[in-house]
Formats: C-alpha cells, structure tokens, sequence
C-alpha cells in the first residue's frame, strides 16, 4: 500500500464512479481499476462492491475510507511544512529590539507578514545595552531594531526612519523645566553612559561628542539594562540623550524627557548579519521600510539618505 494508492481509493470511494474519479484523477479508467484491485489484493478481501449499476462500499472499504482521510491529511500537512521549510517560508524569525519596538512599524509589519506567511512563528526579543552588538553576532535574533550608528563590517543596516533627541534628566536638576536643550545648555555636565562591551562610536553619539567638542564627564555607575540607566539618572547620577521613543514608552516617575535641539536626530534601523541566509528576512526589511513610511508617529520621520553635492 502506498499514498497513491490511498489517494485513488478515497477518489472512488466519495465518487461512487469509476468514470467520475477516473477523471478527477487525471487518470485512465482501467489503470485506476488495475490499482483498486491491486489494493484490495494486498488487504486481502474488497472495498468496493461492483455492479454494471452503481459502486458501494464494503464495510472494509468504509473502515479504510475514514482512516485514508486522516493519513492523507498528515501526509499533506506534512509536505507542506516540509516544502515551506525548503524555501525559508516557515519555522522561526526572531526580532531583536534594544528598548521598545517601535510599534507604530512593528505591528502592521507583523501583520501584514503573518498574513503571507502563517507558519512562520515571529519571536520578539529584547536587548540591553550589552547585546548591541552580541545578540546579532551571537545569533540569538535574525533582525535587529537598533539605533544609528552600527558600524560593524559583518552587519547590513537598512536606515527606516528619524526622530529627535530628548535629554533625559533627573526630575530635580535645574534644566528639567526647559521646553528645550541645546547641546551648549550641558557642557560640564557628568552622562550616564553603557558598558564597555558597546561600542564607543555608538556611546559618543548619544553622548553628544561632535557636539560638545569632546567626551563629557561620565559616571562611574553603568547602566546595563534601561531600567537600571533610568534608575541611575533618577536618582541624580548624571543625564544622558535618548531617542524620543524612550519618552513615549517609559513613565518613569523621577526623570524627565526635554527635547533636545541643534543636536543631530536619531536614526532608527533594522539590522541583521551579512551572512544570514534565512530567505524571508529581506521581504520583512523591506515591508519594513515600506511600513516606516506611513506608519510612523509624528515626531519622527522616514529616512532621507544625506544630499551629498554633485562633484564638479
């Protein structure tokens, strides 16, 4: 007994006609009879009873129907997962994000990508401060929502959308009332800043070296995690810039976000490795891009690449 054979039989069976499942199947109507006997020659008695009138299940045949359904249904269950799989179309895609997801992007993009691809099972996960880089390279996500600049030769950074800085301070620090902060407004003033482990070109951004001509004073005290840095910010240990996304997703009672001006913006990305082969991270980065564009809050806007002047 093999599946074709399965298939035939079920094909007879819910017609009750040679002719009719002869043509269902694409199939001559002596090379399915030959394959119907052939079955019941394996099983040892009839399936069908045969009459110049009409065709009628054995009670045989009526047991075998119901059980050839259901091994026919796994068998094709199974094949398509399986070719899924061959094409990259189904098992796992794991999102990395350092903070919160940015959700005005993140939730059409899974949407409209769990419609095409419902077997696929999207996993979210969040990063601290200390898997910037790691938790790409050490592969415990495939794309990564992280924040410009990621400068690493191994990773492939696709630029979504800009928003502004805020200055995240203690509640009690004397510039926590301005509508606004310029870069000039904080010179002398101690940031609390990451780890070692994140790169320094990334640590200078948000510590606002090109702007203040060098690197500020920094706290002793380290963040790991962006609850201990607002933790260590409330508690009057330095400041620190943030994206704006920060604010509209932490209420943290004893800091507060001013807007931060004259500052270059923050640049929201989606990463992933050079080497990555899983064939659908393409289609979500560009469905990303595609999302950022209309989907976005309003203080922040789609990615425009640099204007850089035509060489005379």
């Amino acid at each position: 007994m093999d599946l074709r054979q399965l298939r035939y039989f079920v094909a007879v069976a819910e017609e009750l006609h040679f002719s009719r499942a002869a043509v269902r199947l694409n199939l001559a109507q002596s090379a399915l009879s030959a394959q119907i006997r052939q079955l019941e020659a394996e099983l040892g008695g009839p399936l069908l009873v045969r009459s110049t009138r009409k065709v009628e299940l054995t009670p045989a045949g009526e047991s075998l129907l119901e059980d050839a359904r259901r091994l026919l249904a796994l068998a094709d269950d199974a094949m398509r997962r399986a070719r899924a799989l061959a094409r990259g179309e189904a098992g796992s895609l794991v999102i990395g994000s350092l903070g919160p997801a940015p959700g005005g992007v993140l939730a059409p993009v899974l949407a409209i990508f769990s419609s095409r691809h419902p077997d696929v099972r999207v996993e979210l996960r969040a990063f601290d401060f200390t898997q910037v880089v790691s938790g790409l390279r050490e592969r415990r996500a495939d794309l990564a929502f992280l924040y410009e600049p990621v400068d690493e030769p191994d990773f492939e950074s696709t630029p979504l959308f800009t928003e502004r800085r805020v200055v995240v301070l203690p509640k009690s620090h004397p510039l926590a009332d301005r509508d606004e902060i310029r870069p000039s407004d904080l010179v002398g003033e101690t940031f609390v800043t990451q780890p070692d482990c994140v790169p320094q070109r990334w640590r200078d951004f948000w510590l606002l070296v090109d702007e203040l001509g060098g690197r500020p004073p920094v706290s002793p005290l380290i963040g790991d995690t962006l609850e201990e840095w607002l933790h260590l910010i409330g508690r009057g240990e330095g400041i620190d810039t943030a994206p704006a996304l920060i604010s509209r997703y932490y209420a943290w009672p004893e800091v507060r976000f001013v807007p931060l001006v004259d500052a270059a913006p923050a640049t929201m990305v989606l990463v992933r490795r050079r080497d990555s082969e899983h064939p659908l991270l393409e289609e979500f980065t560009q469905l990303a891009r595609e999302v950022s564009e209309t989907a976005i809050s309003h203080e922040a806007t789609p990615y425009a690449a640099p204007h850089v002047p035509a060489a005379d």
